[in-house]
């Protein structure tokens, strides 16, 4: 795989991201359902691409229960994520997601024992900021906003503490074994937490064809392949080509959201100017954290 064949992998992968969001919006079923399809799809699958490929598992004691509990963490997190969706909708939900560059900046110091950085900080602060003015501007265009911002931004914090850990982690194992060990324990989780907080719908197991369809979409498009072939693409490119690329994730999900559902995802300009406000704050971040580990490269030479 040549560099330019890696980066449009990548962004074949990012693509298929953002359209997580809008199946999300698609699929009849209720939040727990769904992701607990979600789960069982994408395990099916990659449990069929472990044997078909006789990939090896790299697992030990001392590290299975840590990869457990970050693998409830996802589950919580897909929740959360889905949970905006379903109650606000996908352009406020994919918006408060970008909060994840306030909580990394917050957990990733704390995980590696090192200073928190102020650029990342002040950044992050800043996006809290221009979504709290979401918030109150596009208060009256949604049905439940500060629902889609109170758990789009519990997602971005989920996903903020198990994408640290996976950091640590995967020193001591693989990509798809932590993967794969940590979405079992996710469909766990969720299938407990299906029964214990939710009524378990008559058609759970007899979805409709359009069910069905987007369901597969969803668990092998959009999470198993885009998985598998983002593991792939860091043979080629470096981290920060790769975060850079994800960022696009959310301006997928609310151009797609816009042009599939219409007035649905209808905003106001202001949201579109604090979105592209946001968006530029995240590409400000990424370049300042490559000069930093750039020219701290050059003092340890």
């Amino acid at each position: 795989m040549t560099r330019n064949q890696a980066f449009a992998l990548l962004h074949l992968c990012v693509f298929c991201w953002g359209f997580t969001a809008i199946l999300g919006e698609l699929i009849s079923y209720d939040l727990f359902s769904l992701v607990w399809w979600r789960l069982l799809i994408v395990n099916l699958s990659l449990l069929g691409y472990l044997l078909v490929t006789r990939k090896k598992l790299i697992l030990n004691k001392s590290i299975f229960w840590k990869i457990a509990g970050v693998g409830a963490i996802v589950g919580v997190h897909w929740l959360c994520f889905f949970g905006g969706i379903k109650v606000a909708n996908i352009s406020i939900t994919m918006i408060s997601f970008s909060t994840g560059t306030f909580f990394t900046a917050l957990i990733e110091p704390w995980v590696y024992k090192r200073k928190i950085n102020p650029n990342e900080l002040i950044i992050g602060l800043l996006i809290i900021v221009i979504i709290s003015f979401i918030g109150m501007i596009e208060y009256e265009n949604s049905e439940n906003p500060v629902g889609g911002i109170v758990l789009g931004s519990l997602a971005a914090f989920t996903a903020a503490i198990f994408s640290t850990f996976n950091g640590k982690l995967i020193q001591k194992s693989n990509a798809f074994t932590i993967s794969f060990v940590e979405l079992i324990f996710a469909f766990i989780l969720v299938s407990i937490a299906m029964i214990g907080m939710s009524d378990i719908p008559e058609n759970l197991f007899s979805p409709s064809t359009e069910d069905i369809v987007y369901l597969i979409l969803l668990g092998v498009v959009c999470t198993a392949f885009p998985f598998i072939a983002s593991v792939e693409v860091m043979k080629k490119l470096s981290p920060f080509s790769v975060n850079l690329a994800v960022n696009l994730e959310i301006v997928y999900a609310i151009i797609l959201g816009y042009f599939i559902f219409g007035d649905a995802e209808q905003m106001t300009p202001t949201f579109y100017i604090c979105g592209t406000l946001i968006g530029v704050l995240i590409v400000v971040n990424e370049i300042l954290k490559r000069r930093r580990k750039k020219r701290l490269n050059n003092e340890n030479k």
